[in-house]
C-alpha cells in the first residue's frame, strides 16, 4: 500500500476539481471497487481450497495452495491498483520503482514460505511443483480480467470518482460518466 502512494499521479486526477472538504474520503465507487475486487478474490481462494480438499482431510499442499492463491490475488489486484481509469498493461512495470521491490519481497517472501524448511514448518507449507505455480498464477491473474472488463464496460459513475473521467471536458462539467 505505501508503494501505491508513490504512484506517479494520473493526468485526469490532477486536472481534476479538488474535492470539497464535506466529500467523503470512502467514495460509494471505491467501495464497489474494493467488493468487487475482494469478491473475486475470495472466490478463488475458497475454489482452490475447495479443490484441494477433495479427500476431507487439510493437508498441508492445500493450506500452501490456498495460501498462494490469496496472495497472488492480491498481489495483482496491488498492480491494478495502480490506475483508476487505465488498464493493467498500459501501465509501466518500471515507473514504480518502490512498487517493484515491494512486489519482489513478497514474491521472494511467499517462495520462502514454501521452500525453506524452517519456515515451511513454521507456516506448515509444503513445496509445490511448477505446474502448481503455473495454475496459481494463471487463476490469479484472472484479477486482471476483471479490472480490464470494470474499466471497459462499467466506467460509470459505479466504479468512477468524478475526478477518475479521461475526458478532460467531463470534470468540467461536473459530469460523473466516463467516456471509455
Amino acid at each position: 500500500a505505501q508503494s501505491l502512494g508513490v504512484e506517479p499521479v494520473d493526468d485526469c486526477i490532477l486536472q481534476a476539481k479538488p474535492r470539497k472538504a464535506s466529500d467523503p474520503i470512502v467514495t460509494r465507487a471505491l467501495l464497489y471497487r474494493a467488493v468487487t475486487s475482494a469478491a473475486l478474490i475470495v472466490f478463488l481462494t475458497l475454489r482452490v481450497f475447495s479443490n484441494e480438499l477433495q479427500d476431507g482431510i487439510v493437508t498441508r499442499r492445500d493450506t500452501t495452495m490456498t495460501f498462494m492463491t490469496f496472495v497472488n490475488c492480491d498481489l495483482f489486484n496491488a498492480y491494478v491498483c495502480r490506475s483508476a481509469t487505465r488498464y493493467f498493461y498500459e501501465l509501466s512495470i518500471w515507473s514504480n520503482p518502490t512498487f517493484l521491490w515491494s512486489i519482489g519481497g513478497s514474491i521472494l517472501g511467499q517462495l520462502l514460505v514454501i521452500y525453506f524448511p524452517p519456515l515451511q514448518e513454521v507456516f506448515q507449507t509444503e513445496a509445490l511443483h511448477a505446474a502448481d505455480l503455473l495454475y496459481i498464477v494463471s487463476l490469479s491473474s484472472s484479477v486482471l480480467l476483471l479490472d480490464t472488463l470494470r474499466k471497459q464496460h462499467f466506467c460509470s459513475s459505479l466504479f468512477l470518482d468524478h475526478y477518475g473521467n479521461k475526458n478532460k471536458s467531463d470534470n468540467n462539467n461536473g459530469n460523473n460518466n466516463n467516456n471509455n
